[in-house]
């Protein structure tokens, strides 16, 4: 074990005891109060760190450059956090359970600036993540500069953002940026499918061609030379959804472009589900990914929730709380975690990606379900907050009033929306059509009806039939505020669709749902694009989900308020329900202060 040079950090000058450690995120592997501490047995573990207080000075013990970077990250947390309070006497020994911690961001389909993604890299490093997988390259565009062959930036390869791409002095910029960091970027140039732009761009119809192919090697080959091993040990070449005829490829390619990645002293990186790569290739597993064990010399995991785009922020607590990352196999094959940012329609503007995905909430939560993993896989919480009652509402709660102090008190000037609203205080009563009540004491923002057709919360068949949720809000004095008010969940891959187009004018969905707040029912937005349905990528999100239009106009009075909230469903999409008050902006929300929730009139 080396011992840095004690730092003499002075944590308050104020008395009063202070909770910042109790703020932490992510959460300490373990925090032991007072002066005494057995000796610090993980020491040998990557990444892991002691940091000893005692009389308001702090001392670090780390035995590599992870532990020292991931303390002095928890010390800067504590410094905010604290705001001039002492420290109690404490030692905090911690270490991450899994070697990769990570985020992907699709460019390809759409271009996000170099500012925007250094942004997201800082953030990442602020929260112990330390890897940035950089999807660079798909069918709407091949984004990033080839000297080999220019022609991929020419703008008849383009079939989105036309000539937006990054060059490759950006590139280099965005890997020193994220080195100093400590965040590995990961870039990924999905071969054979999603090559429309490279197809577009070449002339190359046929990818199983021999052109195709040594056209290809030599991409990978560019893409090495842009930095040594040691700075980008990575390459992903995606190798799912390879489905048009032109991405049919035979197994020779596939180890052809392998042995390029190999050669050049890279580990192999694919997509699982995705065309066999030969080898020692890390598997990459995302939606539909089965058991990898026994041909893969380790995974990561992206799937189910991880999915950001398929989720809405107030979901996010029950993904970072109840999801189990990498469920399978030894330990040694377990490497990781990524949430995956896959924005499929097009956007009006850069910052629609943050705001829509609510990027900034998801790596705060999910760095401690990435960090210190979970102990059981939840897939009926996924989207359901368990009762209060039952013990394992607890992690929710403590994982939720650490985001709250964070989004208070260390991102009050964070550029990027922070869409979050508290939401464990709140209580439903969920009936059927018939008035049997579902469920009580429901304690969430967006509640999923399907979840409650079973006792036990599990996914029901059943689809469609009338929930009534209902909860009474006790207010301290009459309150002009605002709601998220949400009756169709969109994923921004695809969302709008026969099933679920955008509503009419007048309507909060095709269904005929109903917000009632006092028995007077709530007007729904004046919608952008009513009616849209047929999948239009081309035509950007812009009010369709809750957390990224103007909030809705309420007035909660003095006392006792009843919220009725009526959802038939009849087949088809998402089947949810959002009603939660809050303050400010759908970029920068604040939860109203004061109110009691009952699933029961008072």
């Amino acid at each position: 074990m080396k011992t840095l040079a004690t730092i003499f950090f002075l944590l308050c000058a104020a008395g009063g005891r202070c909770d910042a450690i109790d703020e932490l995120l992510p959460v300490p592997r373990r925090v032991v109060r007072g002066a005494k501490a057995e000796p610090f047995v993980e020491a040998g573990k990557a990444g892991a760190y002691r940091i000893s207080i005692r009389d308001g000075k702090a001392s670090v013990e780390a035995n590599d450059a992870e532990g020292r970077r991931y303390a002095k990250v928890t010390l800067a947390q504590l410094d905010r956090l604290s705001r001039g309070r002492r420290l109690d006497d404490c030692t905090i020994d911690d270490w991450p359970e899994f070697k990769y911690r990570g985020l992907m961001l699709d460019c390809g389909r759409n271009w996000q600036s170099v500012e925007s993604i250094l942004d997201v890299i800082d953030h990442l490093a602020r929260y112990k993540m330390n890897v940035f997988h950089w999807h660079i390259t798909d069918n709407y565009g091949w984004r990033l500069e080839s000297k080999k062959h220019p022609e991929l930036q020419k703008n008849e390869a383009f079939s989105r953002q036309t000539g937006k791409f990054y060059t490759q002095a950006e590139f280099r910029k965005v890997l020193a940026h994220a080195k100093k960091r400590g965040v590995m970027v990961i870039p990924e140039m999905d071969m054979p499918g999603h090559t429309l732009a490279f197809r577009k761009a070449t002339g190359i119809d046929d990818l199983a061609s021999e052109k195709a192919k040594i056209v290809l090697g030599e991409l990978i080959e560019e893409l090495c030379s842009l930095a040594p091993a040691d700075d980008m040990p990575i390459i992903h070449l995606g190798t799912d959804e390879a489905r048009e005829r032109g991405e049919k490829v035979p197994q020779s390619h596939l180890d052809y472009w392998a042995k390029k990645v190999t050669d050049n002293g890279r580990i192999l990186m694919g997509w699982s589900p995705g065309l066999r790569l030969p080898g020692q290739t890390v598997k990459h597993l995302w939606m539909g990914a089965k058991d990898p064990r026994g041909d893969s010399c380790g995974y990561v995991d992206s799937q189910n929730s991880y999915y950001i785009n398929h989720v809405d922020p107030e979901e996010l607590l029950s993904v970072a709380a109840y999801q189990q990352p990498c469920r399978w196999g030894a330990k040694d094959e377990k490497l990781g975690a990524i949430i995956g940012v896959w924005h499929d329609d097009a956007i009006a503007e850069t910052e629609d990606v943050a705001r829509m995905n609510a990027v900034y909430p998801a790596i705060t939560l999910l760095s401690d379900n990435f960090w210190r993993g979970r102990e059981k896989d939840e897939p009926s919480l996924y989207a359901r907050l368990p009762s209060p009652e039952d013990p394992r509402f607890a992690i929710a709660a403590d994982l939720e009033r650490r985001l709250v102090a964070h989004r208070d008190k260390l991102l009050g000037k964070l550029k990027h929306p922070f869409p979050y609203v508290p939401q464990t205080m709140m209580r439903w009563r969920l009936s059927d059509e018939n008035g049997t009540v579902l469920a009580t004491d429901v304690p969430q923002a967006t509640v999923y009806p399907r979840h409650f057709w079973f006792p036990a919360g599990a996914y029901h068949p059943k689809n469609e039939g009338t929930t009534v949720m209902e909860t009474w809000i006790t207010s301290p004095k009459d309150v002009e505020c605002g709601a998220w008010i949400g009756a169709t969940g969109f994923s921004r891959s695809d969302g709008r669709s026969r099933d679920a187009p955008t509503p009419k004018r007048g309507e909060w969905n095709k269904h005929g749902a109903k917000f009632e707040l006092n028995g007077e029912a709530i007007d729904p937005p004046e919608w952008i694009h009513p009616g849209v349905g047929g999948n239009p990528k081309e035509q950007p999100l812009v009010d369709e989900d809750y957390w990224y239009r103007a909030p809705s106009k309420i007035r909660l009075k003095k006392g006792v308020n009843h919220v009725k909230v009526t959802l038939p469903k009849k087949g088809g999409w998402k089947w949810i329900g959002t009603f939660v008050p809050m303050t400010g902006t759908s970029d920068r929300p604040r939860e109203v202060k004061g109110l009691r929730y009952s699933s029961s009139p008072l």
